[in-house]
């Protein structure tokens, strides 16, 4: 295990590759998919613009996002197990995809919307994660000895993935997965959170004396487990959308965040900027969700300063390599929004509907005791 660079011994279990294929037939053959939920559960009167869903606060766990512009994921408790189901809006209809017997603590969906991955867990000090077709059957398995799981699924190569083990010490491992040979490599990195750049590289961010002047990116070799400095400093955070980066920057003199959003194929860009606001310590990293690799939406401050001297409030844009749109104004909240574009899910349950032309926000999901 390592913290802040300090490496013990850890034991972590992979299913081989033929009792994977083995599970992947036995379950292509057995894949659950009905076309609705045994969950008690009503479908409120709707308007033509805002749907309405109403879930036992016992049955609701989470949402997981938007498999396509008209199925929303959720992971519902039913019957004593785990449920994936897909939700879908233009119907009002439940499907259910994929059943547990093991808690589904999280799940992500790959940018494809082909691929669904599952962190499971029976116990505080394990993990598994299961990847899932869309269409019910489980495509792959792995199982790590874990308090807590980070992964970071590369945008547009779906068989690459990385994951970081905490401990309940904080000590932590590092490992790459590729899911087409199913090799797992074990590297060092100095920051636990790191994420995709190319198929070859991964990206860190390294921190300087204080956290408010951001942090400088690193590029780590997976082929030659090296490190390369980019020279690019003042980082707040970076995004890989696939086709494109996004920077995000630090100007502590003039509080603002200094935007740029980069085509890796035609090599054009779009910078701007925003307010920018912190915690006292660090500064809070604005709302981001992608939608495609030339565009995504955010929520930016109204005016710079510290979270507790802000408005719970924020402007809503959607960006592209074309510019900023600004959308109005919405709470601030995280969100995760359709892929074409039209709707936005907000709040940390995503229970809030966001229509974006015209914008109008409403709560959709209401939870009965």
């Amino acid at each position: 295990m390592k913290k802040i660079g300090i490496l013990i011994i850890f034991v972590m279990l992979l299913q081989g590759c033929s009792e994977s294929k083995m599970t992947k037939k036995e379950n292509e053959k057995t894949a659950i998919v009905d076309n609705a939920s045994a969950i008690t559960s009503t479908t409120k009167k709707a308007s033509k613009e805002f749907p309405s869903i109403s879930l036992t606060s016992s049955s609701f766990q989470s949402v997981i996002g938007w498999l396509s512009n008209d199925e929303i994921l959720f992971i519902i408790f039913d019957k004593g197990k785990w449920t994936v189901q897909s939700y879908s809006v233009s119907n009002h209809l439940w499907n259910i995809i994929y059943t547990s017997t093991v808690p589904i603590i999280e799940g992500f969906i790959h940018p494809n919307k082909e691929l669904i991955l599952l962190h499971t867990s029976s116990n505080s000090s394990s993990a598994e994660v299961q990847i899932i077709h869309k269409n019910g059957y489980l495509v792959q398995s792995l199982s790590f000895e874990s308090d807590e799981l980070y992964m970071d699924w590369h945008p547009t190569n779906p068989d690459l993935i990385v994951f970081t083990t905490f401990y309940e010490d904080w000590t932590y491992n590092t490992f790459v997965y590729n899911s087409s040979t199913q090799n797992l490599q074990s590297i060092e990195v100095e920051n636990p959170f790191v994420k995709w750049y190319d198929e070859d590289h991964l990206m860190l961010l390294r921190g300087s004396d204080s956290s408010l002047d951001g942090n400088e990116l690193i590029l780590y070799s997976i082929s030659e487990k090296s490190l390369k400095e980019t020279g690019i400093m003042h980082l707040i955070d970076v995004q890989n959308l696939g086709k494109s980066m996004l920077y995000i920057q630090i100007n502590e003199e003039k509080k603002l965040y200094e935007y740029r959003f980069i085509d890796n194929e035609k090599q054009s860009s779009f910078e701007w900027t925003s307010p920018a606001i912190s915690n006292y310590s660090e500064w809070v990293i604005p709302t981001i969700s992608n939608v495609h690799s030339n565009q995504f939406f955010l929520i930016k401050g109204l005016k710079s300063g510290n979270v507790d001297e802000s408005s719970d409030r924020g402007i809503l844009s959607s960006i592209s390599l074309d510019g900023e749109r600004e959308l109005g104004e919405v709470l601030t909240q995280p969100i995760a929004c359709s892929p074409n574009g039209e709707t936005c899910l907000g709040g940390y349950e995503k229970e809030n509907w966001i229509q974006l032309n015209p914008l109008k926000e409403k709560v959709w999901i209401h939870l009965d005791e």
